[in-house]
């Protein structure tokens, strides 16, 4: 079975401040949130010797207060010897002699109190660096046809996707986007009941905290955000809603997998012109075929280039004197790409979807893995 488990690598950050309000502000914000590990110190102690060693940690979160402290020369010392770690301050509103003197300590950024919650973690997530991190890649994983197995797919990618290397722990988020079905949440027995109703009526609640709070921690190493809300396709925001949690679970992923239905949205367009890569499942029916050959098509009028499109014929059996669709009829009718094809292993993905659990899980060294093991290394 599936579990719930944080897998995200911790950005460890040292807050200095004696304001106990704002101290107890910013450790219950940043707590909150999964990705972040806090520690604070008061301002009287950061000196002592022993007490904390501010090389462990990623960021440090100085509060000056009014900016008295700023006079004390053991401060920029302190900002000299750690000047490689970034450092964001907040404070009161200044006079002009005290911010030449918060000028100095050559911060990354600066934030007025008394502290708003949203704007705290914007700023933090802005300058917070998590070892590993690199640019955030989308990927989206959609279906010619209904039916063609490409929520397996996805999820299977958004695993291989956040497996470890030598260098860095990926942070992945697998995006259901069938709003109608949640089907996700269903194969991976990690059924969201969260109702996002009293969200879609105002969009702009959606922030870092609330993705943190809705999602779903896999085993596999991923994220899983996975709604059945049919209210979001109907609803005039519901775009809107849409594309903000995808903003924002993209912001502070490394790697983000979307699996997206075949039939129309009011989003759909929008996401398939902007991600990194794009990958239709189709099957090898020539009714299949040709919806997946329109589909391909149009994404390449849509993107401007068929670079990064891909096309994956899923499910794919041969019989012997068979009179069915034969490889070499598929790769006449996609001229332009070549398509990948996904050998049915029955077996493998119906223990799979009966289990609530990754084909990966039943046989790695199933047919089915290797082949979206492969895809996963074109998409990386």
């Amino acid at each position: 079975m599936t579990a719930h488990m944080n897998f995200v690598a911790s950005t460890k950050i040292l807050v200095l401040s004696d304001d106990a309000a704002a101290a107890s502000f910013m450790l219950d914000t940043f707590g909150s949130l999964s990705r972040y590990d806090v520690r604070h110190l008061a301002l009287k102690a950061f000196g002592e010797k022993g007490r904390l060693d501010p090389a462990q940690f990623d960021l440090i979160v100085l509060d000056v207060d009014n900016g008295d402290m700023l006079n004390q020369p053991e401060l920029f010392s302190f900002r000299t010897s750690h000047r490689n770690i970034p450092l964001v301050v907040v404070s009161e509103d200044l006079p002009d002699d005290k911010l030449r003197l918060l000028f100095r300590l050559n911060g990354n950024d600066w934030l007025k109190k008394p502290l708003e919650r949203r704007a705290l973690i914007d700023m933090i997530s802005t300058h917070a660096p998590t070892a590993g991190a690199s640019d955030s890649r989308v990927h989206a994983v959609v279906s010619a046809v209904g039916g063609a197995g490409a929520s397996v797919i996805a999820s299977s990618l958004a695993h291989v996707l956040a497996q470890p290397t030598k260098n860095s722990s990926p942070r992945v988020d697998l995006f259901d986007m069938d709003f109608s079905s949640g089907s996700l949440g269903y194969y991976l027995n990690l059924v969201n009941d969260y109702d996002l109703m009293p969200v879609i009526a105002n969009p702009s609640r959606v922030d870092l905290e609330f993705i943190d709070l809705v999602r779903k921690r896999h085993s596999g190493g991923f994220s899983l955000l996975s709604f059945k809300q049919p209210s979001v396709l109907l609803s005039p925001k519901g775009a809107e809603l849409v594309l903000r949690m995808l903003d924002v679970a993209a912001f502070e992923s490394d790697q983000t997998v979307l699996d997206i239905p075949y039939y129309s949205t009011p989003w759909k367009d929008d996401v398939l012109g902007s991600v990194n890569s794009i990958t239709i499942v189709t099957e090898m029916t020539i009714p299949a075929l040709h919806q997946a050959k329109e589909l391909y098509l149009n994404l390449v009028r849509l993107r401007g280039s068929p670079d990064s499109i891909f096309v994956v014929i899923n499910k794919y059996r041969t019989k012997l004197f068979s009179l069915g669709v034969r490889r070499e009829q598929a790769d006449r009718i996609f001229k332009e790409t070549h398509a990948h094809v996904v050998a049915y292993d029955w077996d493998t993905l119906s223990e799979a979807l009966n289990r609530g659990v990754l084909p990966v899980e039943v046989n790695a060294r199933s047919r089915f893995c290797k082949a979206v093991g492969k895809l996963g290394a074109l998409v990386r």
